[in-house]
């Protein structure tokens, strides 16, 4: 589904240069990323993110010509492409490191958090470490896009918020999936980050919490984004079938 600028800067903030550039952009080649896609940006989260995590470091101190560069979004397309191939099992956890790797290599200016991310992937339960990862393994795959900071610079200060805003952000996105998707996922056997939280209604209690501590982070910096996110997370939580998931879970 067609996801307009209007609709990115109205209803998610997102500045409106910003918002032109991605849903403009046209879709990389031979890029697994986007396979079978004719957008860029559409509504599905996995795509949504994209312009918001920008717009989010735009707004957390990082430079617009920065951000917006074909070297910077195309190494951000670049480490996503490879992020797709582990996920179709075409290649291992460790060799998308690895392409993360040769990807930035001669080029890191923040060596402290290329370090962290190298230490938080070679465990592969994915067990947070330092600032990086939340209790959840479901939710921390998507870290590896954190190497795209490790060029930019930066002072630690604002570096920090960075990482700060990504765990904010994209896991937010992701486990408002899963709350949503709980009973499904179990009657299946699919992976759902909920348990990492804890057992039955005890663990979407603490999801809800945790999801509620991100958007007041991001009231911060992007107000209407964190109203949108949580009037979407109230509207969930007045669903019968959410209510049931908190007191019988």
């Amino acid at each position: 589904m067609f996801t307009s600028k209007h609709t990115l800067v109205e209803s998610f903030g997102v500045d409106s240069e910003i918002a032109a550039f991605f849903v403009d952009r046209k879709i990389p080649d031979q890029n697994d990323y986007w396979k079978g896609r004719l957008l860029y940006v559409s509504s599905g989260t996995g795509y949504l993110f994209i312009p918001l995590w920008f717009d989010l470091q735009f707004k957390l101190g990082v430079a617009k010509d920065v951000l917006l560069s074909e070297d910077y979004v195309r190494l951000s397309e670049a480490i996503l492409d490879s992020a797709a191939k582990h996920e179709m099992n075409k290649i291992s956890l460790q060799e998308h490191i690895e392409n993360c790797k040769a990807l930035v290599i001669g080029r890191v200016k923040q060596t402290a958090l290329y370090d962290d991310l190298l230490a938080f992937f070679s465990d592969p339960l994915l067990k947070p470490y330092k600032n990086i990862g939340t209790v959840s393994p479901a939710l921390n795959r998507g870290d590896s896009l954190l190497f795209t900071l490790c060029l930019l610079e930066t002072d630690m200060q604002t570096l920090n918020k960075l990482v700060r805003g990504w765990q904010a952000l994209v896991p937010s996105f992701l486990l408002m999936d899963d709350v949503m998707d709980l009973e499904e996922d179990k009657k299946n056997g699919e992976e759902n980050s909920i348990a990492d939280f804890g057992k039955g209604s005890e663990g979407v209690k603490k999801a809800l919490d945790y999801l509620a501590d991100n958007f007041e982070f991001l009231k911060q910096y992007n107000l209407k984004l964190a109203n949108t996110f949580a009037k979407s997370l109230v509207a969930k939580k007045e669903t019968p079938y959410l209510q049931s998931l908190i007191s019988n879970s």
